[in-house]
């Protein structure tokens, strides 16, 4: 396989382009301030297009992403971007990052480093490799009809292999715990262990809430009710993907409110400025926010629970397979609920909700569990420094 050296370079039209629309948002007639309620607050998203305009400065951020080696190689047939980053000297262990949404490979940017270089008391470095998930960033995306965790696990095992790494780690959040986990099941010689920082969110389909312990049951019904109050996103982009986006790919203020939502409500504290605006950059950049939402409205779809009336999105569309051909339910043969290879939780207190260890161990061989005192669902920007600390640990608990 083919790695072609990439680097980002985005023409100053497009820049030109961008301010332009920046200068000339219109806001929306909000009769009164009411902080987060109702979405993204007004009077922060005013503030933080001021800020775009007149103080962030998009060629110091792209000179800065281009400190990392980027490459574009052809996995699945498709163009897949991602960064590779090695530790100096011998023994380090490779590891492969995976972002889910509304991030981008930009996630892992204050986390490379502190993978790659060395500690003072001679803890475990690491080899990193940062995909682009197909349909994000600088990644081709599928046909219609391919796009799934499934697709995106086969292209980046493909893509590992090709690297000439026999054996990694591989460490994922959001959709990309979901990716993680069918690398793992597909490939257990090749992943000599999962670190993740939550159960994917489709193995819940699995689990009959009247066979559930009293802790199960807790964490289930502090998923559902926080699916109530605040996924609704996850509703329009599984049912009216395109009618959204055709605001989001013509706005960038749109496009900025609907990604950093979701940093409010998941995130101890919301990362930096730059890094928020640096995310939405990439989705804009890209064009890629219809592309990453077809994780929702395709990739969610087929019977997760191997029964005969339960799928995830109430469609009855029982029996999907993801990109390598295998069945996400129980008719694949090759389909095992419970993944083999060491697992790793490491749970941040401002996620959706934190899964009690049992349940972790219905679906993962779980030889490390910890509940962090600080960070969200971005840990990797929020706490870069405890996320590194976890895998490191995780790590040296493998040799």
């Amino acid at each position: 396989m083919e790695h072609r050296p990439f680097s980002i370079e985005l023409p100053q039209r497009d820049l030109d382009d961008l301010r332009g629309r920046l200068g000339s948002t219109r806001w929306p007639n909000e009769l009164k301030p009411r902080g987060w309620a109702s979405g993204t607050e007004l009077g922060f998203m005013q503030e933080l297009t001021r800020y775009w305009l007149d103080e962030y400065d998009w060629r110091a951020v792209e000179k800065n992403l281009n400190r990392f080696s980027h490459f574009i190689a052809k996995a699945q047939g498709l163009d897949l971007h991602f960064l590779q980053e090695k530790a100096a000297g011998e023994g380090a262990v490779p590891i492969v990052l995976l972002h889910g949404w509304s991030d981008s490979f930009y996630r892992y940017a204050h986390l490379i480093e502190r993978l790659t270089t060395g500690t003072d008391d001679g803890g475990v470095v690491f080899d990193v490799v940062v995909p682009s998930l197909p349909g994000f960033d600088f990644s081709a995306q599928p046909g219609e009809g391919q796009i799934s965790a499934g697709f995106a696990a086969a292209s980046i095992a493909e893509l590992m292999a090709s690297l000439g790494y026999e054996r990694y780690l591989v460490h994922g959040g959001d959709w990309g715990s979901a990716v993680a986990q069918e690398i793992a099941r597909n490939h257990p010689d090749r992943v000599m262990g999962l670190h993740l920082t939550d159960v994917p969110f489709g193995n819940m389909f699995t689990i009959d809430k009247a066979e559930a312990s009293e802790a199960e049951v807790a964490f289930i019904d502090a998923v559902e009710a926080w699916s109530s109050k605040d996924a609704a996103y996850v509703a329009i982009q599984s049912t009216k993907p395109l009618t959204l986006s055709y605001g989001l790919s013509d706005s960038p203020v749109g496009l900025a409110a609907w990604l950093i939502e979701h940093f409010e409500r998941l995130s101890e504290r919301l990362p930096a400025r730059e890094d928020l605006v640096t995310n939405v950059m990439l989705y804009w950049f890209g064009n890629t926010i219809r592309s990453s939402i077809r994780y929702y409205s395709e990739g969610m779809d087929g019977d997760w629970s191997a029964g005969d009336d339960a799928d995830w999105d109430g469609a009855g569309d029982a029996g999907s397979t993801d990109g390598d051909g295998t069945a996400w339910d129980a008719a694949g043969a090759e389909w095992q609920q419970q993944i083999a290879v060491p697992t790793a939780f490491a749970l941040f207190p401002k996620d959706i909700a934190t899964p009690p260890r049992e349940y972790a161990e219905r679906f993962f061989t779980v030889t490390r569990f910890t509940e962090l005192e600080h960070g969200g669902h971005f840990a990797a920007l929020e706490v870069p420094d405890l996320l590194a600390a976890d895998l490191r640990a995780f790590a040296a608990g493998l040799n």
